[in-house]
């Protein structure tokens, strides 16, 4: 606050005298030539000359300018020190003109902070320190704006200093959250040139500032052109000259494009059409430079003539008058270029009549007349086109019958016989049959097509099964692969006392005494079976003392596990095709075991069974 106290101090004596000296002084508001007002901010040290800044801002947001190095713009240094360092960038107006010049150059067309400001009329973008200026003497400045609804307290501003290729500086002149209406919180901080808002979302906007006493400002003003009257078979331009301003010399040129590439000089003279379409501006010049109008597009036509020719069933109206004879007429109208065009109009004025149809018309279908579906009997009018192409008004007389439509619902095996037709594959069909009335009768079938059974795989399980001298019920596991196109499966035994319990394609047989018996599986649909069988033998699970010791294992092939019996088991042990001994199971004198196959892989192996009365190994087949 010290610091601030002594800047407002300094500027107040320093105003003073400015106004003393030359009339001056700041927070005076300036009415200039142009009619543009602006408020002074800063003042040299004889109060001679300094800045004004203008009453309302050139634009509330926009981009700084294209991408891409600037001549003589490029790192300008800034030091983010609030307010005691000032800066030695001032110079505003040639940074404005040469940001100008290069958009120019390239064709840049968007919107961009230099591009705002009337720089025609000496107004320009300020350089990094004439914003810092800006922000130091805002005690002078302020309360004018705020009179006329206006402030820079809360907003970023554009300068027209770059720091790099890719950034240009900003002043801060608000707090990013104010308390008060605003509040002077400026810094320095450089910024992406293409964007539109700042870290806090406040907008990027430009405020133009302009000399007191320039002596190499403003250029020429030169007040806005309107096209020029268009030119019908030759003759020269009416040209008004506009408001100028600050001006020497003035003079109009013409070119093929906007650009005025090989422009050449307007005096008067008549221009041809081939100069159609060109564009015309006005140059004006004093001691600083030259000035150029707005382009306006060049229109040169000529007087045209055209022929129309028209039919027309009624009193026709042209321009005004309304023709009841056929005939030849001619008027005067504008053509697009604004030129006479003769019209030439041949009118025939035609007639409307009437006609019946001498003769019923019979149908059975919905009948298309025109632009009517008729669906029953009656008679009908329709106007048509007579050979004149006026109305001509049509009656019909039309008797209708019906069509007849039945739906037919059938299932058939593998095909299907439809009036001598062969259908092999569901669907909707439809066949059309005469009828008394001269109609149709329209048979829509919808036919199911079923397919047989296809072939039962075979039975897998075992052949060769054991039961216990002890009556007890073993149970033994059977199954197929699924047969395409059935619907139900249906196992059967035949030739033993044994039972069985199916499920699908799997089936359990429990057998509880020695025998042979047939397993039949049929797989069924509703138009056929087919079947396939196994014959089954069981034998005791009896001893030899002297030869063999009696094992079975089931189910063989098996999977997650395998079911061992024999008498008084001591020990199982599993060995791989190799002769390695796997693992050993010891049997306590068990009947019966269950050994779980989980950790092995699907291969051939052999389980070798150790019982008081010997040994015997089978060879088990391990699947997943």
């Amino acid at each position: 606050m010290k610091k601030l106290s002594i800047l407002t101090l300094s500027f107040l004596l320093f105003a003073t005298l400015a106004l003393n000296a030359q009339g001056y002084y700041l927070g005076q508001v300036i009415t200039n030539p142009d009619g543009s007002q602006g408020v002074v901010f800063y003042l040299n040290e004889e109060g001679t000359d300094g800045w004004m800044v203008a009453l309302h801002d050139a634009s509330n947001y926009c981009p700084w300018g294209p991408t891409g190095a600037i001549a003589g713009l490029n790192n300008v240094s800034v030091t983010n020190d609030y307010l005691t360092t000032t800066l030695r960038d001032l110079d505003g107006f040639d940074h404005t003109q040469k940001i100008r010049t290069h958009c120019e150059s390239i064709g840049y067309t968007g919107p961009y902070a230099a591009g705002m400001v009337d720089f025609e009329n000496g107004w320009y973008l300020p350089s990094a320190g004439q914003l810092k200026w800006l922000y130091v003497n805002a005690i002078f400045y302020e309360p004018v704006l705020q009179s006329v609804g206006e402030t820079m307290g809360l907003n970023a501003y554009w300068s027209s200093s770059v720091k790099s290729d890719g950034e240009a500086w900003i002043v801060h002149f608000g707090a990013p959250y104010p308390t008060t209406n605003w509040a002077w919180n400026g810094y320095f901080k450089s910024m992406d040139k293409t964007g539109y808002y700042d870290n806090y979302g406040l907008n990027y906007a430009v405020r133009a500032i302009r000399d007191l006493n320039s002596s190499t400002q403003p250029l020429p003003f030169i007040g806005q052109i309107s096209a020029p009257a268009v030119i019908c078979d030759g003759g020269p331009l009416g040209l008004v000259t506009p408001s100028l301003y600050n001006v020497d010399s003035y003079g109009w040129e013409i070119a093929e494009n906007q650009l005025f590439t090989n422009a050449i000089p307007y005096t008067g003279q008549d221009l041809d059409v081939t100069y159609n379409g060109w564009y015309l501006r006005l140059w004006a010049t004093n001691e600083n430079g030259t000035s150029y109008s707005n382009a306006v597009r060049i229109s040169i036509a000529t007087t045209s003539t055209s022929h129309v020719t028209v039919l027309s069933c009624d009193p026709y109206e042209w321009n005004g008058h309304i023709y009841n004879e056929s005939g030849v007429y001619q008027a005067i109208l504008v053509n697009q270029g604004g030129c006479d065009s003769i019209v030439t109009l041949d009118l025939t004025i035609g007639h409307t009549d009437e006609y019946f149809i001498p003769y019923p018309v019979y149908t059975c279908e919905p009948y298309q007349w025109g632009d009517m579906t008729i669906t029953e009997s009656g008679v009908y009018q329709q106007v048509f086109a007579n050979q004149q192409g006026c109305d001509s008004i049509v009656t019909l007389c039309l008797f209708f019958s019906q069509s007849i439509e039945y739906q037919l619902t059938e299932t058939a095996c593998n095909a299907y016989d439809w009036n001598g037709q062969l259908y092999s594959e569901s669907g909707t069909y439809q066949q059309i049959f005469p009828i008394a009335n001269g109609c149709d009768s329209i048979v829509t079938l919808n036919l199911t097509v079923q397919t047989s059974p296809g072939t039962v795989s075979e039975i897998s399980g075992l052949t060769e099964i054991f039961v216990s001298t002890d009556s007890l019920e073993r149970a033994y596991e059977y199954h197929i692969d699924s047969v395409d196109f059935a619907t139900n499966y249906e196992w059967s035994l035949v030739g033993s006392d044994w039972t069985i319990e199916a499920d699908g394609i799997q089936c359990t047989l429990w057998a509880n005494s020695a025998g042979n018996a047939t397993l039949t599986v049929r797989a069924w649909n509703d138009c056929d079976y087919s079947e396939q069988q196994i014959a089954i033998h069981a034998g005791f699970f009896a001893v030899d003392d002297q030869t063999v010791v009696p094992m079975s294992l089931y189910p063989n092939p098996a999977k997650d596990k395998v079911i061992v019996e024999s008498s008084n088991i001591q020990k199982i042990r599993l060995f791989n095709l190799q002769g390695q001994l796997l693992q050993e199971w010891l049997g306590n004198g068990n009947d019966r075991m269950e050994i779980a196959l989980q950790p092995f892989a699907a291969s051939v192996y052999f389980v070798e069974v150790t019982t008081e009365k010997g040994c015997a190994r089978l060879k088990l087949n391990v699947s997943r």
